[in-house]
Formats: C-alpha cells, sequence, structure tokens
C-alpha cells in the first residue's frame, strides 16, 4: 500500500479529529468501503482538508494503524515502567510473580481487546492487496515492544530471578513471545457466556505461573 505524501501537515487538533473519524469509519465499513466523504463528515472538515493532511485513503489509514500502535505501545512501555521500576532490586519470588501478573494483564488487555485487536483484523483482511501492510504492522506494533520487554526479562535473568537456558536467550524475542502471546491466544478463547473479568485474570495467573514453572530459579 505506496501512500501519496501529504503536501501539509495542517492543524494539530482537525488532524486528531480526522485520526479519530477515520478510525471509526474504518473498523465500521472497512477499508475498501470507507469513503473520504464520511470520514470528512464525521471530523466535521472538508475533503480537502483530509487530503492536505494525509494524501490519499492509503495515507489516512496507515497514518490510522500508526496512531492506534502508538498509543498501546506507550500504554505498554508505561507498563514496564511501573511493573518493573528496578527489576533487580526484586528479591522476593512473590513479589516477582505478582508484578509480571500485573505486566502481562495490562499488556493482553492493551493488545487483545478494544480497537486495537479489531484494527488489526482489518489489516490481515487487507495483507492480501495490500502486502506491505503486515510487516508495517509489526514494525510499528510487537517490533518496538517485544525486544523491550526482552531486554527486561534478560535483566530478571542477569539479576537471578529467572534462570533461563542459554538457547532460549538466544532466539531474538523467544521469551517475551512466550510470556505474553500463549496468554493473548487463550485470552482469545473466553466464551460470550462466561464472566470474562474472572476468566481473564485467571487465565492471565495461570500463563504466568506456567512461565515461572519453566523458568522460575531453580
Amino acid at each position: 500500500m505506496t501512500a501519496t505524501a501529504p503536501e501539509l501537515q495542517g492543524n494539530p487538533r482537525k488532524r486528531r479529529a480526522i485520526l479519530e473519524a477515520a478510525t471509526t469509519v474504518f473498523l465500521r465499513e472497512g477499508f475498501s468501503r470507507a469513503s473520504i466523504d464520511a470520514i470528512a463528515a464525521g471530523a466535521k472538515v472538508s475533503k480537502q482538508t483530509v487530503y492536505n493532511h494525509f494524501g490519499d485513503k492509503n495515507g489516512l489509514f496507515m497514518a490510522v494503524t500508526d496512531a492506534v500502535q502508538d498509543e498501546a505501545v506507550a500504554r505498554i512501555m508505561e507498563l514496564m515502567d511501573t511493573a518493573f521500576p528496578d527489576p533487580a532490586a526484586l528479591t522476593d519470588p512473590a513479589d516477582l510473580r505478582q508484578a509480571l501478573i500485573d505486566l502481562t494483564r495490562e499488556w493482553i488487555r492493551a493488545v487483545h481487546t478494544g480497537r486495537l485487536v479489531d484494527l488489526r483484523k482489518l489489516v490481515d483482511s487487507e495483507a492480501e492487496h495490500h502486502p506491505d501492510l503486515r510487516q508495517r504492522w509489526f514494525s510499528n506494533g510487537p517490533g518496538r515492544t517485544y525486544p523491550r520487554l526482552n531486554r527486561l526479562l534478560t535483566e530478571l535473568v542477569r539479576a537471578g530471578l529467572l534462570d533461563v537456558p542459554a538457547d532460549v536467550m538466544a532466539a531474538p524475542d523467544l521469551l517475551a513471545h512466550q510470556l505474553t502471546a500463549t496468554t493473548g491466544t487463550d485470552i482469545r478463547h473466553i466464551g460470550p457466556d462466561m464472566d470474562f473479568e474472572a476468566e481473564f485474570d485467571k487465565r492471565v495467573t495461570r500463563g504466568v505461573d506456567f512461565f515461572l514453572r519453566a523458568y522460575g530459579p531453580r
């Protein structure tokens, strides 16, 4: 999906309004059916203002995916800093477990619920026609968060709080993926007849405990 470069960056307030309206329209209509007319109406701007900011519909869609991912990535980075302000200072295994549960719970909530997951489905549906979309999505999201989480987990290994085999440590971002991806998949299988929040917490805790059974200190 190659975007036409916009001529103007324009007013930041209008830009935000366009992005919000575009997110709503794209998620409701899909990429092909979404119209610049509907997006402009939702943002209360002219069509030309949309084009001035984003060039064309392709450029607008990529800006939407970037903006939604940027919001999620910022939240995840903040979560890591909050849960582990000083990883090496953790000495109690119970504190480590709780910090991992807190981090994983909010990570999964940020990545696997809300409009981010809906937008990911839309990206997947468009990938056949726009193959570069999937790589862009990975680079802007997991390509930033997984390396950061892997560095955090590596600090815990160096502090003796985790015991991880060398081959796992050598695989790029594998440890981070094992902490979050399995639990994320499990969350998607919560049925509509279940108490979502209770199941969510139970499955996050189960995922962290499984991770610690594999990599907790011996």
